[in-house]
């Protein structure tokens, strides 16, 4: 009776011993620390952003962290790969030499002491070439639009490149790149609101513009791959009418028997200025183009401009009232500032 107990004994340890799994050298659940792939993300005909991370008993025996990629599955070391010895969470990488329209494998790997240990597979297919790529860059939409400028503003997302520059550019073409833009300029992060943001100038009132976000990044050539943010679109105003008026002074001169005045005044649309001149006065303290009599001045052709004129035959000891004027849009009038002169 003992000898059959120890029979059945002895079989349950060895099917016991049978079923334990076996260490596999290639997986994600060594004891003490795990990796994470991430999926790939900002796919194109060539390039793909490839991420993972780990998390770790023992952060000190944490050497190395990184991602391996290959066209056939479970990609070790030995295959294509990029790593930092730095450990940072998550780690990113930009691969940028890939086929396209290939089928790819990837996977995360850390090195845990002496060991390597790797994570999850992911599979991912590249774009056809020339096909557009999701995009780590976002256009935000415009804000403070006038006639001749607008502001906007880009957010970006890690795409494992250190070497790059985000901004806006802007066309009157809606199928544009940075290439053939209009427009545009580099922003500087700003880290309070997490974006880019860029102010443009130099547009054209009453149009329509298209512009989008851009990260231009250094691929390792000479040249500069790009991603762009989605194509928005606005329509400029018309440019507001601008024209300011002074009187500036006015003397008598008692030789001449007239008055002599002087005025300045600017204005962003000068070419709807159609005249300018002095109104003046005995009796209206507020003297008027239509109802009291009025000099004119030569018509200024820049935006900021000085005029003057003689008024003749001034009567003797009298208040006269004198004030500027111009003439815009032909029929309206803007009046400067009064100004008072005696005659002796």
């Amino acid at each position: 009776m003992k000898k059959t107990i120890f029979l059945i004994l002895t079989a349950a340890v060895v099917l016991l011993a049978a079923c334990k799994p076996t260490q596999d050298p290639l997986s994600h659940l060594t004891d003490g620390v795990t990796v994470i792939t991430q999926t790939p993300d900002y796919i194109s005909g060539t390039t793909a952003v490839l991420s993972a991370e780990v998390t770790a008993d023992d952060d000190g025996l944490l050497l190395e962290l990184g991602v391996c990629w290959s066209q056939t599955g479970k990609p070790t070391i030995d295959d294509n790969n990029a790593k930092t010895y730095k450990c940072t969470q998550p780690y990113t990488y930009f691969a940028n030499d890939l086929q396209p329209n290939t089928e790819y494998h990837v996977r995360g790997f850390a090195k845990y002491g002496t060991e390597y240990v790797y994570g999850d597979e992911k599979t991912f297919r590249t774009l056809e070439s020339g096909a557009p790529a999701t995009s780590p860059v976002t256009t935000l939409e415009a804000t403070e639009i006038t006639a001749t400028s607008f502001c906007a503003a880009a957010t970006l997302k890690p795409f494992g490149v250190n070497r790059f520059y985000v901004g806006i550019c802007y066309s009157t073409r809606p199928d544009f790149t940075y290439d053939d833009r209009e427009g545009g300029d580099i922003g500087y992060y700003d880290s309070n609101n997490d974006v880019y943001p860029v102010c443009c100038h130099g547009l054209t009132p009453n149009t329509q513009y298209y512009y989008r976000a851009f990260v231009a990044y250094n691929n390792g050539t000479d040249d500069y791959g790009f991603f762009y943010g989605d194509v928005l679109s606005f329509t400029t105003p018309e440019m507001p009418f601008v024209l300011n008026i002074t009187t500036d002074y006015c003397d008598f001169s008692y030789g001449g028997n007239y008055l002599y005045a002087v005025g300045y005044g600017n204005c962003n649309q000068i070419e709807l200025v159609d005249q300018v001149g002095f109104c003046y006065s005995t009796e209206n303290a507020y003297p008027q183009y239509e109802s009291d009599l009025h000099t004119t001045a030569a018509t200024p052709t820049g935006e900021w401009f000085n005029f003057s004129s003689h008024i003749y035959d001034v009567s003797a000891n009298k208040k006269y009232y004198v004030r500027s004027y111009a003439r815009y849009k032909t029929d309206s009038i803007k009046y400067g500032n009064v100004v008072s002169v005696d005659t002796y």
